[in-house]
């Protein structure tokens, strides 16, 4: 797959292997079960400077293992840069499982969000340009006793301020499972343009990585002024687990696997996202 005008902090994040993270303390050679899901936005070119902006992350990684080994991470990062310099929001969310031996379980789950306020004035045009990058991993060496699962989703919402009417959203969800396949879904109103779109499965005998790019541009006018909520926020999940009765061999890590890191610095802003009415 082709990857074509990637921002400085996507291509930086591409750089990674999946894995890397994970295998501290297992050797590659005995890790049975690998689960990965990570994600990364940026962005940019706003014709609006915001007149708030915030950021939410939140993380969670659990473990079930007696005397074999299993470790969880997960990790979420968000900048919204909105200074005279710079306009730019940005964040990554990334969540992992590997294992080895039988008779475990391992979940990671990840969340990052950017929150930007506007003030559009009447016949007045609000854009911005976005890109999207979504990895799956899931690799087993025992199908019939071991499951690996990874799950991601990214949404924007575009949101009426002041009734909290949702106006437009771009919305695309994408799973892997060891055992059932993959399944990829997704959703954009009329404002939301994606201009490129760039898919890969990659099967690879008991391993299976997906890839989803995109980039594209939000427009939309308004008859009237009025007060916008940018929301984008993205989900990642990541869960593997073995049977008591697993019988483990060497597994092959996926060199090509894909994960995420992020420089920016995190600056965190609690701000409520619920009770978004539908758009009428």
């Amino acid at each position: 797959m082709k990857f074509n005008h990637i921002s400085g902090s996507i291509a930086f994040l591409l750089g990674t292997p999946l894995v890397t993270s994970l295998t501290v303390g297992i050797a590659p050679s005995s890790a049975a079960i690998i689960a990965g899901s990570a994600a990364a936005v940026t962005i940019d070119n706003f014709s609006h400077i915001p007149t708030e902006t915030g950021t939410v992350t939140n993380t969670y990684a659990q473990t079930l293992a007696n005397t074999n080994s299993v470790i969880s991470k997960a990790n979420a990062e968000a900048v919204f840069l909105s200074n005279c310099h710079e306009l730019l929001a940005a964040n990554l969310s990334q969540s992992g499982v590997i294992g080895s031996g039988n008779n475990y379980s391992g979940l990671a789950q990840s969340q990052a969000a950017v929150i930007g306020e506007f003030f559009i004035d009447s016949e007045e045009t609000f854009s911005f340009n976005f890109q999207t990058f979504l990895a799956l991993l899931t690799s087993v060496d025992n199908p019939q006793s071991e499951r690996a699962r990874a799950n991601g989703s990214i949404s924007f919402w575009v949101i009426n301020t002041v009734t909290n009417i949702l106006l437009d959203s771009f919305q695309f969800a994408s799973g892997l499972d060891s055992s059932e396949g993959i399944y990829l879904s997704g959703f954009a109103s009329p404002s939301f343009k994606p201009t490129n779109i760039n898919f890969n499965f990659l099967p690879q005998g008991s391993a299976a990585t997906s890839l989803l790019y995109t980039s594209g541009v939000y427009s939309r006018t308004f008859n009237s002024a009025t007060n916008l909520t940018l929301v984008e926020v993205k989900n990642n999940i990541a869960k593997a687990e073995a049977e008591a009765e697993a019988v483990p061999e060497p597994s092959t890590v996926l060199g090509t696997a894909i994960f995420l890191g992020l420089f920016f610095r995190q600056r965190k802003h609690k701000k409520k996202m619920s009770g978004i009415k539908s758009k009428v």
